[in-house]
């Protein structure tokens, strides 16, 4: 796994993110964007559905910008990784991250039509949706202490 992973950091892509004066911290100005993007997008959702205001025109306007903060930080995300992938994939906080990234994804991928779901499981999906996705931003964050 480290050999692979050391082939990964020594691709072109990796050694110029490295080098870069620009483009590592543009990429990583992209990642928080896509961060601010999702939470800025699920938390207000995850509420309005909570209280059982709109729920329909509500996810309908605002999982698009979820979505597309979701793959703009992973893509970025991605590509920090690169820069030191030994070192990321070493890390408790970095594999704790991704599980429960893994677990907020799947929790949004079983609930495509929330709305046409049951009042109590819309608020099972809400509330672990409102842990998850926050718990995703805390283990990224503590990356860089631990």
């Amino acid at each position: 796994m480290t050999e692979t992973l050391s082939l990964l950091e020594a691709t072109a892509l990796a050694q110029h993110l490295k080098v870069s004066r620009w483009t590592y911290p543009l990429v990583n100005a992209g990642h928080i964007l896509g961060i601010a993007l999702l939470i800025g997008a699920v938390v207000p959702m995850d509420l309005r559905i909570l209280r059982g205001i709109n729920v329909a025109r509500t996810v309908a306007l605002l999982r698009p910008f979820a979505v597309a903060g979701l793959l703009l930080a992973m893509t970025c995300g991605l590509m920090l990784f690169i820069v030191q992938p030994v070192d990321y994939a070493a890390s408790p906080w970095f594999r704790a991250k991704l599980v429960l990234l893994a677990l907020a994804i799947g929790n949004a991928v079983l609930h495509p039509r929330i709305a046409d779901h049951p009042l109590s499981r819309q608020r099972v999906a809400v509330v672990l949706s409102l842990a998850l996705w926050p718990s995703v931003l805390i283990a990224g964050r503590m990356i860089a202490y631990g």
